[in-house]
């Protein structure tokens, strides 16, 4: 995780959490969510987040959650459209004197092409066009007397252009992360249906 060309929005974003964190009020309209402490809103597909949740447009959610990022896995059950599947790679982010704020993890929502009531299978998996970035602080970049919420992930959902889409959007393309197929088969391997 060394310093790399990071994005103006994650450091936005960064610097939002960092204020929410120390108590001050969101900058932004978001939804705060109550959620299962393991899976978070990987137990949501990208509708069930926009039917419940606020935006100010409908390819953006800007979520709060309360969670222990460590515990945090793929959710994914035979009745589920889908699944939220992460990158491995973590992210960093710095601030002007270089120091570690947090970490960004980037995923995206996969799911099945299924035509006919077929079983679900990896040959049918897609990558969808949603995208969620979960940003979290590093645990030394305040100190704990400033803290006044504890294990807060701030997570961006958005709408990117689709995989195999070839109009002239001019989406930034690190949003644009595929999978290689044997990485996805490990974790279907993983999930044990």
């Amino acid at each position: 995780m060394g310093k790399s060309n990071d994005h103006p929005m994650d450091k936005e974003m960064m610097r939002n959490l960092v204020k929410y964190v120390i108590g001050k009020p969101f900058p932004r309209k978001h939804t705060v969510m109550d959620v299962d402490d393991v899976y978070g809103i990987r137990v949501f597909s990208p509708s069930q987040i926009l039917e419940s949740t606020k935006g100010t447009n409908n390819n953006t959610r800007l979520l709060i959650t309360f969670q222990n990022r460590e515990n945090c896995k793929i959710f994914d059950s035979k009745e589920a459209p889908g699944f939220w599947k992460s990158t491995p790679k973590l992210k960093g982010i710095f601030d002007a004197n270089k120091r570690h704020i947090g970490n960004i993890k980037i995923g995206w929502y996969y799911y099945y092409n299924v035509d006919d009531g077929r079983d679900k299978s990896s040959s049918r998996l897609r990558q969808s066009e949603w995208q969620i970035r979960e940003y979290y602080l590093a645990p030394t970049y305040l100190p704990q007397s400033k803290v006044e919420r504890k294990n807060v992930l701030l997570t961006m959902m958005i709408k990117t252009k689709a995989a195999n889409n070839n109009n002239n959007d001019k989406s930034d393309d690190k949003m644009q992360i595929v999978l290689d197929k044997q990485e996805i088969m490990q974790s279907l391997q993983c999930l044990q249906l």
